[in-house]
């Protein structure tokens, strides 16, 4: 896990690139955020705080590493939770290891749950198979478990492990 670093605010939203986009850091919360990696990236459209997203391989090369999109479609790639809602362009954290409070999640599976995108824009769900789950990590995505039984399309997650 990188080292936190002093004065960073993972809930902060920028018009402008403020730190090197794609810098990866500790989580500077402590408690339950401590031992989570967040990740500095811009939004290509609109993100809501607690969405799934991926990375955005419309973008330039150059930015695809750090410009995401919401998750929309089983078979994407999990990059990390928006902590924050974005609007197209601005520039926020992503939690992309650590537990996740809340995450959109559809009510389906209970707490264990291998999880992955759905059809739905943002929101994870129930791997369709274990098999499945590990084709898109090894695509380059990040796993995710259900900590919790889902409930009203919201569930604490991990991410990583």
């Amino acid at each position: 896990m990188p080292a936190p670093a002093q004065g960073v605010d993972p809930l902060r939203v920028d018009t402008t690139a403020q730190y090197a986009s794609g810098y990866e850091i500790g989580d500077p919360r402590g408690g339950t955020f401590a031992g989570n990696t967040i990740k500095y990236v811009q939004a290509n459209g609109a993100i809501t705080a607690a969405d799934a997203v991926k990375i955005d391989f419309a973008a330039t090369a150059a930015n695809r590493r750090f410009t995401v999109i919401r998750t929309a479609a089983v078979s994407d790639r999990l990059e990390g939770i928006s902590n924050v809602t974005l609007a197209s362009g601005q520039f926020g954290w992503i939690t992309v290891n650590g537990f996740f409070p809340n995450a959109s999640n559809l009510n389906a599976g209970v707490a264990g749950s291998t999880l992955a995108p759905s059809a739905t824009a943002g929101a994870l769900t129930i791997s369709p198979s274990a098999a499945v789950a590990d084709a898109i990590v090894v695509a380059g995505g990040r796993r995710a478990f259900a900590l919790v039984t889902p409930t009203t399309n919201v569930g604490d997650i991990l991410i990583g492990g």
